[in-house]
């Protein structure tokens, strides 16, 4: 396909050629218009005033007679040559009048008609033209009268060349500007149109691109904020979410092979010592391997939650839960490990706070920020769960601890899937929890949080938050 024939087919061309035609035919429509308010009422105020002029002549033949009739028409038609007048016997002879016979368009019509003549115009001091005119005119025939009879006709016309001369100005006006503006409405469907093709263009090359696999290309933009302009924009911020996504699968599956390899490389390795030995204590075989299967099996349970909820399956059961007694019941039910870990496990939320969501959800997202700080607030001995309502009437539902806390430039990527700030992976952990909790709070439409938390000497610990607005307390996703 041609460049041409791609521009001709673009919309915005084929807009164009639909507002030129409109606009044509608004053209021509006012020029309708304005002859039909000028000269149409010009014409038919001329008429009225022949008709005038006839009446006046019928009553001189009605009450004086034709000689008087004829006196009176040959004393109006001396020295006019842009005004005639013509009274012929029933036979067609002429009786007075300066037209030397009947025009032929004057033959059978009926009211006012129009027709041609010529008579010599001045060109120049000593020479003329013979030029053709047009004239309208209206026919009347007396009656017949006893003392008058017989009856004769009357012909008055106007010279109206120039009115004529106007018009069809007028008219080639109205043409000219007619198609002025289809050509000019068909340039700017031609401009318009290359520069949307351009533009377009620009979009199917950054696509093709990116389908032969180069991720990081992005659609131009003008800056000028049209509407191609904010649909660039919205595809590059699809495209970015695609390449973040992209990464964060390789990551993941880097990760997954990383944190099963390991437990499969031991469950192996036990089997075949315990193939290869015979004295093998099989039942330590047999719980090392189911520890390692369990934690396989808890990577996965994770992430189909994690998929699960963030799928909307877990965000449909909503109720207003009592913040305090959860964390109280949470409390209660760690107590024991938390202080088995050497840390004091604390309650301080403010009495009467309700948050709609999912009870099950909510402890198991409170669970995990527990889990996460018994595991890696080294060094600290407190963790208080908390519930406050902030200035905004958010309620915030928090764990804090007193470890050393996570740097504010990691703070952004602790909440992917698989992250772990040990990079050499060996403690436990799936590097999962915390992207259970972000998803839960999704689904809810709550915001995660992340601040230091309980100070303790240069540690700065660390506190996580979910904090659900009021104005989404209904536990609605935005639509």
């Amino acid at each position: 396909m041609g460049p041409l024939t791609r521009l001709l087919r673009t919309a915005a061309f084929r807009y164009a050629i639909v507002y030129a035609l409109l606009f044509s035919s608004a053209v021509a429509g006012l020029g309708i218009f304005t002859y039909q308010s000028s000269f149409g009422a010009v014409a038919r105020e001329a008429d009225r005033a022949l008709e005038a002029e006839i009446n006046s002549y019928r009553t001189i033949f009605e009450t004086q007679g034709l000689r008087e009739l004829r006196n009176a028409v040959n004393a109006r038609a001396q020295g006019l040559d842009d005004q005639f007048y013509l009274l012929v016997s029933p036979e067609g002879r002429v009786i007075a009048g300066n037209l030397t016979g009947v025009p032929e368009a004057a033959v059978g019509a009926e009211g006012a008609f129009e027709f041609k003549y010529e008579r010599y115009a001045e060109v120049r001091d000593d020479e003329r033209q013979l030029e053709r005119r047009v004239a309208r005119g209206v026919w009347a025939r007396f009656p017949d009268l006893p003392r008058y009879a017989p009856a004769a006709a009357l012909l008055i016309a106007r010279d109206i060349g120039e009115r004529e001369a106007l018009r069809e100005r007028l008219r080639a006006s109205t043409i000219y500007a007619s198609i002025a503006t289809a050509v000019l409405g068909l340039l700017v469907g031609l401009v318009f149109g290359r520069s949307l093709l351009r533009k377009v263009d620009a979009i199917n090359r950054t696509a093709a691109k990116i389908r032969a696999g180069d991720l990081a290309s992005r659609v131009e933009t003008a800056g000028d904020g049209d509407e191609l302009d904010r649909l660039a924009g919205n595809l590059n911020g699809m495209l970015d979410q695609i390449e973040r996504l992209m990464t964060g699968m390789r990551q993941v599956s880097d990760n997954v092979a990383h944190d099963l390899r390991s437990p499969l490389t031991r469950i192996r390795s036990r089997l075949e010592s315990a193939l290869s030995h015979p004295d093998t204590d099989l039942n330590e075989t047999a719980r090392d391997t189911l520890d390692d299967v369990d934690r396989m099996l808890s990577i996965f349970n994770a992430l189909l939650a994690i998929a699960r909820i963030e799928s909307g399956e877990g965000g449909r059961e909503v109720e207003d839960v009592d913040a305090p007694a959860a964390l109280e019941e949470l409390a209660e039910l760690y107590e024991p490990a938390a202080r088995e870990a050497g840390f004091a496990l604390t309650v301080a939320a403010e009495r009467g706070l309700k948050v709609r969501t999912s009870r099950t959800l909510l402890s198991q997202a409170v669970s995990n920020l527990i889990d996460n700080a018994l595991k890696y607030a080294d060094g600290g001995s407190r963790i208080i769960l908390g519930a406050d309502r902030l200035p905004d009437g958010s309620v915030a539902i928090s764990v804090a601890d007193d470890g050393p806390g996570i740097p504010e430039a990691e703070r952004s990527r602790v909440f992917d899937r698989f992250v772990r700030l040990e990079t050499s992976r060996t403690s436990p952990g799936s590097g999962l929890g915390l992207s259970l909790v972000a998803a839960i709070a999704r689904a809810y439409d709550a915001k995660v949080e992340i601040s230091d938390g309980l100070r303790r000497g240069g540690a700065p610990g660390l506190r996580i938050s979910l904090v659900f607005h009021p104005a989404k307390a209904d536990g609605r996703k935005p639509q």
